[in-house]
């Protein structure tokens, strides 16, 4: 839930801002989204962990700094899906800064690389409208190099978020697997290892599948 989650707030805020940014090349908003773009490559996880936990956890108060919530709770106790993402806000925000950057980067360049293509051109000189030429034609295209990144880093993720896991307290496969480590459980190992693999399988052959839908040539191949 930790990286699924992350990953989905880092997809949504690379691609927004990676879009503004290549539609509107040295902009404010791409200038901005710059910044960003170098305040998140620079950051340590440590640092922007400890830092949302002492911000909007301990001065604020807004969420909680440590915790996990069952997400098949009963209504009316500390648990159940909105207590559940309460509970996972923060950690998924700091995934989602240090992560969001570098796609921003990927599909700034990547669109800007696909709208200067022929048949982008060719699309527009039909009467295309901005729009479908951006989402339809270019975006589309600049997708699969980003697939590629996103299917690799999800699998490792998953038993690489052990910094965010400690920070926050939440009992995590990386942090499960450390700790079985540390005590010699070598059966917890070994499960641990072949559900990181199973995960590995499963989110590459998802990414393959996803090559044909982003680029019909791939599936008629």
């Amino acid at each position: 839930s930790l990286v699924l989650g992350g990953a989905v707030l880092w997809l949504l805020a690379g691609l927004s801002i990676g879009i503004i940014s290549a539609l509107r090349p040295r902009s404010l908003l791409d200038r901005t989204g710059m910044v960003f773009v170098l305040v998140g490559i620079s950051a340590h996880p440590v640092w922007i962990g400890l830092l949302f936990a002492y911000f909007f956890g301990f001065k604020l108060g807004i969420f909680p700094i440590t915790g996990y919530a069952n997400f098949f709770g009963h209504t009316g106790s500390q648990a159940g899906p909105v207590q559940w993402a309460y509970h996972m806000i923060l950690p998924w925000a700091t995934f989602a800064i240090l992560f969001a950057a570098l796609y921003v980067r990927m599909i700034r360049a990547n669109v800007m690389e696909a709208l200067n293509e022929d048949y982008v051109r060719t699309a527009r000189a039909k009467g295309a409208s901005e729009r479908l030429v951006t989402y339809r034609h270019a975006l589309r295209n600049a997708l699969i190099p980003v697939v590629s990144v996103v299917g690799f880093q999800v699998g490792t993720l998953m038993g690489g978020s052990v910094i965010i896991e400690v920070i926050f307290s939440l009992n995590g496969i990386g942090n499960t697997l450390v700790q079985a480590i540390f005590n010699r459980d070598y059966p917890l190992v070994q499960a641990a290892a072949l559900f990181l693999a199973v995960v590995f399988v499963v989110v590459n052959t998802s990414v393959d599948l996803l090559y044909g839908y982003l680029d019909p040539r791939i599936k008629q191949a």
